[in-house]
C-alpha cells in the first residue's frame, strides 16, 4: 500500500491505548468463544499455538503474531504441551474515543514480523518503563514505546500480501469526518453537508456509518459530551461557558443532553470528580 494512505487523517487523530500486557511462557492454554472490545496482539517467540476465528484454523509458530480484532469471537488454544513463549499486549487505537482507526482494514490473524528483534527490544523496554516508578518523562517514554510497539506491528500487517480494505475511501467523506473532529461545537445539518457536497443527506448518514462506523449526528454527540467532560474535570469556567463551547446556547438544553448521557447534571458531575480527585485521560 502507497504510505500517503487515505486513511492516514483518522490514524492521526487517533489515541492510543495500551489497556494490559505481559510475558507469560505457558504449556496450556484454552481461551473459547472469547469476544473482547479491544485488539489482543501475542507474539510468539518459542512454541507454537492454534487459533480458530471467522470459522477457520490457523497455526501459530516462532516469529509469528497473533492479531485479533475488537468483538472478533475466536478460540485460541494450544494443542501440545511444549512450553510457548508470549509477548503480549491489549490496545486500542481510536479517535475521539468511539471510533476504531483501524476499522477500515482487514488484516491477516497471523503473519510474521521482519525483524522480531527490533520488536522484542521495544516490548521489554516498554515493560520495563511502564513497571518503573512514575515520573513525567518515564511517562512520556512509556506513550513513546507504546507508539512504537504499535506501529511496528502495524508496518508490518499493512505490507502484508493478505491486507484488505473493507471499505472504500472517500474524499467528501473524510473532509466531513475531519470537519467534524476540529470543530465538535459547530451544529451538523445533514441538508446543509448534502447542498455542499451534492449528495442526499440520507445517503450521506447512511454511507458515513458504513465507512466509520457511527453516524455524523451520533459521532457529534459523542464529541460534545467528551469535550463537555474534559472542561468539566480540568476547568473551572462557569457552566453557562461550557455549554457554549460545546455548541449550546441554551444552557438547559445543554444540562438536559449531558443528564441524558451521564446520569448527572454538569454540576453534580464536575462536583463528583472533583471529590473522587481524579479525571479522565484525553490525549
Amino acid at each position: 500500500m502507497k504510505n500517503n494512505h487515505p486513511w492516514l487523517p483518522l490514524i492521526e487523530k487517533a489515541s492510543l491505548h495500551m489497556l494490559e500486557h505481559d510475558l507469560h511462557r505457558r504449556t496450556e492454554l484454552r481461551q473459547v468463544n472469547r469476544k473482547l472490545p479491544f485488539y489482543i496482539a501475542s507474539y510468539i517467540k518459542e512454541g507454537s499455538c492454534r487459533l480458530h476465528i471467522a470459522g477457520r484454523d490457523y497455526f501459530a509458530g516462532p516469529g509469528d503474531v497473533v492479531l485479533i480484532p475488537p468483538y472478533e469471537l475466536h478460540d485460541h488454544v494450544k494443542d501440545t504441551n511444549e512450553e510457548t513463549e508470549f509477548l503480549w499486549w491489549h490496545f486500542t487505537l481510536q479517535v475521539a474515543g468511539c471510533i476504531d482507526a483501524l476499522q477500515a482494514f482487514r488484516f491477516p490473524v497471523i503473519f510474521r514480523l521482519p525483524k522480531p528483534e527490533q520488536f522484542e527490544s521495544v516490548f521489554h523496554e516498554y515493560s520495563r518503563i511502564a513497571g518503573g516508578m512514575s515520573s513525567l518523562s518515564g511517562s512520556l517514554m512509556k506513550k513513546a514505546k507504546a507508539l512504537e510497539l504499535v506501529a511496528i506491528l502495524i508496518d508490518a500487517a499493512i505490507h502484508h500480501p493478505d491486507v484488505l480494505l473493507k471499505a472504500e475511501h472517500s474524499d467528501p467523506f473524510m473532509s466531513m469526518m475531519t470537519e467534524l473532529l476540529d470543530n465538535p461545537d459547530r451544529r451538523i445539518d445533514l441538508a446543509e453537508l448534502g447542498k455542499r457536497y451534492y449528495m442526499h443527506p440520507t445517503y450521506i448518514a447512511e454511507r458515513f456509518k458504513k465507512l466509520f462506523g457511527i453516524t455524523p449526528t451520533r459521532l457529534q454527540l459523542q464529541l460534545r459530551l467528551r469535550r463537555a467532560k474534559q472542561l468539566l474535570e480540568t476547568e473551572s469556567r462557569p457552566i453557562t461557558e461550557i455549554a457554549r463551547l460545546t455548541g449550546y446556547e441554551d444552557i438547559d438544553d445543554f444540562s438536559r443532553f449531558f443528564k441524558s448521557k451521564t446520569g448527572l447534571s454538569p454540576l453534580k458531575y464536575r462536583t463528583s470528580r472533583l471529590a473522587g480527585g481524579g479525571g479522565s485521560q484525553f490525549n
